[in-house]
């Protein structure tokens, strides 16, 4: 029986969307039940509270009572007991509502509702109106739509607090990370270890901390926030949603009313919709198809329009809600005028929907096959295909880094040469120092001073300037470790590093933006602004332009440089290259078989490998392996691509 409470989760996934309450209190399969880059950052969510936790050591957990009553009854006395109590995970119930709250503390008649978030702000944030990171820049009357969705969780909790304790006053915090403050060795990620019921995996993790929780009760890296005056912007509106949510939900029962909403308004929020499936995979219970009737089969889709979002401005009136309005669905029925304000996403659009009438015409005019020819002498040969895999986690792997601050642990690379040969290389790091040092130096031995380097998307020079600014400050800190972990064996040597990274970026304007690095190509850009395949819809990445030219491009699966990664469906059609990694034996952990087929698959690995303590060499090398395979496919599939490109 689904429960009969508004929980804060029921309010956030349904605040744009209330026919979701329908669907959540049904248990409509979503897209989300195997997101693993979700499961990622709620992850280290748990993580960063644990920490936020630390700083109140009396405090009682009520996490493991589920029994939501029982929880709230327990809130009560705790709260009532002493004038300094401390709950984690509180409860508080007012009618249909429901709220757990991440941390409870009461002061004399105050009650303090902190919610922790592991986003960052700078701690040295002025806490002012005009200054608070949570509102508009321009308008402070406005919250940020950054925040937005953590602020109406806050508010809505703090509404239902309020009402669930009226004796009390009620101050909202929100605890975030801090994003200006170096991590101690107490506080990386090495230190917290995650485990789940796999009976249960949708359940709360258990944490556990090895380090010293004295020192992590006076960890800086999370900083509390007051947010009244941030949530009492958005009081009515959360009022108004919450009642008319729990209006629809009918007694102990938890039956739902399903509220309709109209899709030519919500058009934007259907897009990303959880209960969203591309029709080949579709559930018999499909929320998204329910939605929208005969327009869910619209071929090809409107919502699959590049940017489809984005065609409305305040100088172009968005065409989507009338023509969803007047009963179609297809990007085919726009006109040519409605695609957008001049610009790239409108020439994308364009080409896109200029392509699209059935069956498809893929896109590769001659300015494209130019404009690569011209990248053989101007950088010229060898062609470089170059990709990075590195984290951004809020705990760092490393003493010394900042929360988010970046970690290269891996290349891959394909070199050509004019002759026509083909060579590869990588590099994984296996150590527990930080790499991006040692990363660099080794990415320069290979491709040195010569040669045009492509990449798919600004990624790698973004991580590069990072890799720049990180020797940069280690050596003003210490230069004998950045030194260390460098593996070089003098100063020179590492401003040598920092001088060939300089170069490679090219030039530096006043405001510190780079511009025209001399020797890097994007492939993406030239994908976005000159290529189309019916098969990728409106999207551009790699992981969709690759399959789209596979399938339809015999002759790569037959050429001595790729014949590995063909592979024929039940069909006897090509499958998608990657969806042929090998599985591999995990040694003691071979239950997990699947191949890595997502970047934070990647770091997910990376981290077993570095940090796991329980590893065996079978272990390590198959870890190893799966890394290695994932990598060298990324840049197989940009010579793939190139190698289509220019026929």
């Amino acid at each position: 029986m689904p429960s009969p409470y508004l929980s804060k989760s029921d309010f956030k996934a349904c605040f744009d969307c209330r026919t979701k309450l329908f669907y959540r209190k049904n248990s409509y399969p979503t897209n989300l039940d195997e997101n693993e880059y979700l499961q990622f950052l709620a992850d280290g969510g748990f993580m960063i509270e644990v920490i936020a936790k630390a700083k109140y050591p009396r405090g009682i957990d009520l996490a493991d009572e589920r029994d939501q009553v029982a929880a709230f009854k327990r809130t009560q006395e705790l709260i009532n007991a002493k004038d300094d109590a401390v709950v984690f995970e509180a409860a508080a119930i007012s009618e249909k509502y429901l709220a757990r709250i991440d941390i409870l503390r009461r002061e004399g008649n105050t009650l303090h509702l902190i919610e922790v978030k592991s986003s960052s702000i700078k701690g040295n944030e002025k806490d002012n109106e005009a200054s608070s990171p949570f509102v508009g820049v321009r308008d402070p009357t406005k919250v940020s739509s950054k925040w937005k969705p953590y602020l109406l969780d806050v508010a809505f909790q703090t509404h239902v607090l309020r009402q669930a304790f009226p004796a009390f006053k009620v101050i909202p915090w929100l605890c975030v990370v801090d994003k200006s403050h170096r991590v101690t060795s107490s506080e990386t990620i090495d230190k917290f270890s995650l485990s789940r019921d796999e009976s249960n995996p949708n359940a709360r993790p258990e944490v556990t901390y090895s380090g010293s929780l004295k020192n992590l009760k006076d960890s800086k890296l999370v900083i509390e926030r007051e947010v009244t005056k941030e949530t009492y912007l958005l009081n009515e509106e959360v009022k108004s949603r919450a009642s008319e949510l729990a209006a629809s939900m009918q007694g102990k029962s938890g039956k739902v009313t399903r509220l309709k909403e109209s899709v030519s308004e919500l058009y934007k929020t259907c897009r990303k919709c959880e209960y969203r499936f591309k029709p080949e995979t579709a559930p018999d219970l499909h929320g998204f198809a329910e939605c929208w009737g005969d327009l869910a089969n619209a071929k090809p889709h409107i919502l699959d329009l590049h940017r489809v979002t984005q065609i409305g401005t305040t100088k172009f009136p968005d065409p989507v809600p009338a023509l969803l309005a007047n009963g179609s669905a297809s990007l085919l029925d726009l006109t040519v005028d409605e695609l957008g304000k001049e610009g790239t996403w409108q020439m994308r659009r364009q080409i896109q929907w200029s392509h699209s009438s059935p069956p498809g015409t893929e896109y590769l005019p001659n300015t494209l096959q130019s404009e690569l020819s011209t990248h053989q002498t101007d950088p010229g040969w060898p062609l470089h295909f170059v990709d990075f895999e590195a984290c951004n986690v809020a705990l760092p792997h490393h003493a010394g880094l900042r929360p988010y601050e970046r970690v290269a642990f891996q290349w891959s690379c394909h070199s050509l040469d004019q002759k026509g040969n083909l060579a590869h290389a990588e590099w994984l790091n296996t150590e527990r120092d930080l790499p991006n040092f040692a990363f660099a130096q080794s990415l320069r031995q290979h491709i040195g001073d010569t040669g045009t380097i492509y990449v798919w998307s600004p990624y790698e020079e973004s991580t590069l300037k990072g890799v720049l600014k990180q020797i940069e400050e280690w050596v003003k800190r210490d230069s004998g470790e950045a030194q260390r972990i460098s593996k070089l064996k003098t100063r020179a040597e590492l401003d040598s590093l920092a001088d060939w990274i300089n170069g490679l970026l090219g030039h530096e304007d006043a405001k510190g933006k780079r511009h025209n690095p001399p020797r890097i190509r994007d492939l993406h850009k030239l994908a976005l602004e000159h290529y189309f395949h019916p098969e990728m819809l409106g999207r551009t990445s790699i992981k969709v332009v690759l399959p789209a030219v596979w399938r339809h491009n015999t002759a790569l699966g037959s050429h001595p440089w790729f014949i590995k990664y063909l592979a024929l469906d039940d069909q006897g059609q090509p499958k998608d290259p990657y969806k042929t990694l090998p599985d591999l034996p995990l040694g003691e952990d071979d239950g997990d078989d699947e191949a890595i087929v997502e970047g934070t698959g990647a770091i997910r690995v990376y981290q077993d490998l570095i940090f796991r303590q329980d590893t065996d060499p079978e272990f390590r090398l198959n870890r190893e392996l799966l890394l290695k395979q994932y990598c060298e496919l990324d840049t197989a599939a940009m010579v793939m691509i190139w190698k289509h490109w220019v026929g």
